[in-house]
């Protein structure tokens, strides 16, 4: 089957987006260059000016789409059928451990732009459609209907965070001091899911064997 011109063109802009992800994610928006990009994409320079006209256009791209990847599966919770506290455990824990382990320079490479551009996150919050307040809620509601022990909401979402991201960042360290093989740590990061859940069900939850 003979492609067409649209079809061969997003066929183009996908390979240069999957190859930009790999560049930028590496190394930053400082650290790449678009000949790398071409390099990894398998075309010319000449070409991949055609589909983006600068780095930057290409990388704004790139780090809003990372960025809504950044708080995965939420939308499950706050708009699909689930709603309860275990559920947004869950959904954040088992989100993060699977975009991470396709893409484990993603947290580094999300939190090191934030750095350099701090003023793009509430840009970035309110294009990527994601609403800290919805969460909030489903954790207040819990506290408020006694499931929940009582703290601030913050304290419970960056605790869930840390502990599911932490692996992935320090991966370098951690692995070569208690694993022998990639595999194996690869292993323990699928079963680090229930483990992280397990964990901050008994340390919030007041009845957590319910």
């Amino acid at each position: 089957m003979v492609k067409n011109k649209q079809d061969k063109n997003q066929d183009t802009e996908e390979l240069i987006l999957k190859a930009a992800n790999r560049v930028f994610e590496k190394k930053g928006y400082a650290g790449a260059r678009m000949q790398e990009i071409a390099d990894e994409a398998g075309i010319n320079k000449a070409l991949l000016h055609y589909y983006f006209r600068s780095k930057e256009k290409l990388f704004d791209r790139i780090f809003r789409e990372a960025f809504s990847q950044f708080w995965p599966s939420i939308e499950k919770v706050t708009q699909g059928g689930m709603a309860g506290i275990r559920d947004l455990i869950k959904a954040v824990i088992d989100g993060y451990t699977e975009i991470l382990a396709q893409r484990p320079y993603l947290p580094a490479f999300v939190v090191g732009e934030l750095n350099r551009s701090p003023e793009r996150i509430k840009e970035l919050l309110l294009a990527s459609g994601i609403k800290p307040d919805k969460i909030i809620k489903i954790v207040q509601d819990a506290i408020d209907n006694g499931e929940v022990v009582n703290m601030d909401p913050r304290e419970l979402l960056v605790n869930i965070i840390a502990l599911s991201i932490f692996p992935f960042i320090a991966r370098p360290l951690v692995s070569s001091m208690f694993w022998k093989s990639k595999g194996e740590y690869d292993s323990f990061l699928q079963k680090r899911k229930e483990t992280v859940y397990e964990f901050i069900c008994r340390s919030i939850l007041v009845n957590p064997d319910q």
